[in-house]
């Protein structure tokens, strides 16, 4: 199973969906995409206007569906059945700054928002952060990126990514989201938390080169591919 998270800086849907055909993803969400002009049951979209909003993006034999959202939850941090040769719960994050809990505060209220069903289900917490514990200075000690690791923690949920690596938060060797394109203005800001059983289960993770992606987005995919048949 591959799961990819992507923000496509904005665009049509057709346009830049497309641009994740050769990844293969089994789940892709999209950040920052206008909704689909054509209904698909392999899609499901919400957003702040039709041209600003979140895909989720599933192929056969895995299927999708949106689950009721809890009143009051920041944007985003929308929940959604995903049924097929692994079913689980995923929360799809594209964390907003035009909001009181705004960026990482958003994910860190959200997860006590749904702490009931995170605790109780097989959960994935997958999207653009817009954090990274470099900058926890910039917000409250109990809303900040380590904040939510700790709330991670205690789900028992794993970023794949730091887990494959072994890299500590904030020192990040690979960035997912580029500045203005500027390659020297790199973050590591995309992020995909899966349950601790899982992570004996990781293949591989990869975020996406400047070089390829510069051109699509001022973001770069996060890849995560995992054995189901473990």
């Amino acid at each position: 199973m591959r799961l990819v998270t992507w923000n496509a800086a904005r665009g049509q849907f057709d346009k830049k969906a497309i641009w994740l055909d050769h990844l293969h993803a089994d789940i892709a969400v999209i950040q920052e995409i206008a909704k689909p002009k054509v209904p698909s049951k392999n899609i499901v979209w919400f957003g702040v206007t039709d041209n600003q909003g979140v895909a989720i993006v599933v192929r056969s034999p895995y299927n999708v569906e949106l689950l009721p959202e809890i009143a009051n939850a920041p944007k985003f941090f929308v929940p959604v059945k995903i049924s097929g040769p692994v079913d689980f719960t995923l929360y799809a994050v594209w964390t907003l700054g035009q909001q009181v809990m705004k960026y990482v505060r958003a994910v860190t209220t959200s997860l006590d928002i749904y702490s009931s069903q995170l605790a109780t289900e097989t959960s994935v917490v997958i999207g653009d952060f817009n954090s990274n514990a470099k900058w926890d200075v910039h917000h409250p000690a109990a809303l900040n990126h380590s904040a939510m690791l700790t709330k991670m923690n205690a789900l028992q949920l794993q970023s794949a990514y730091h887990t494959h690596y072994n890299e500590l938060h904030g020192t990040e060797t690979r960035n997912s989201f580029y500045l203005h394109r500027n390659r020297d203005k790199g973050h590591h800001i995309d992020f995909c938390f899966v349950p601790n059983a899982w992570v004996t289960n990781i293949v591989d993770v990869e975020v996406g080169t400047y070089a390829m992606w510069r051109k699509a987005s001022d973001h770069c995919p996060l890849l995560v591919d995992f054995n189901t048949e473990a």
